[in-house]
């Protein structure tokens, strides 16, 4: 299953979440949000202001990708949110982190 990030609508900062439409396998658009605290905690977002939360959405895309395409599964009735339950416990780049 491949899912990216949909051409028409880059990700954008809608109270202090990240929110970004993937295309799953090149025909369903399916909306996301990545809280704060993901990117605060994870992928090492240096505060909460919008250009920070997007610079560490751009960061750390491959995993943010790799974790949307998991939970395109979940029935819902439109966004689906991803938190710190979503990912890993280990922060990339920090002491005793596999990555």
């Amino acid at each position: 299953m491949s899912t990216e990030i949909a051409n028409q609508k880059p990700p954008t900062v809608v109270n202090g979440m990240v929110r970004f439409t993937a295309l799953v396998d090149g025909r369903v658009n399916q909306e996301f949000e990545v809280s704060s605290d993901v990117l605060v905690e994870h992928f090492g977002a240096t505060g909460r202001s919008d250009d920070e939360l997007v610079e560490a959405f751009r960061k750390g895309k491959a995993e943010i990708m790799a974790v949307a395409a998991r939970s395109v599964s979940t029935p819902v009735n439109g966004m689906i949110a991803l938190g710190t339950g979503d990912f890993s416990e280990l922060t990339p780049g920090k002491p005793g982190s596999s990555s």
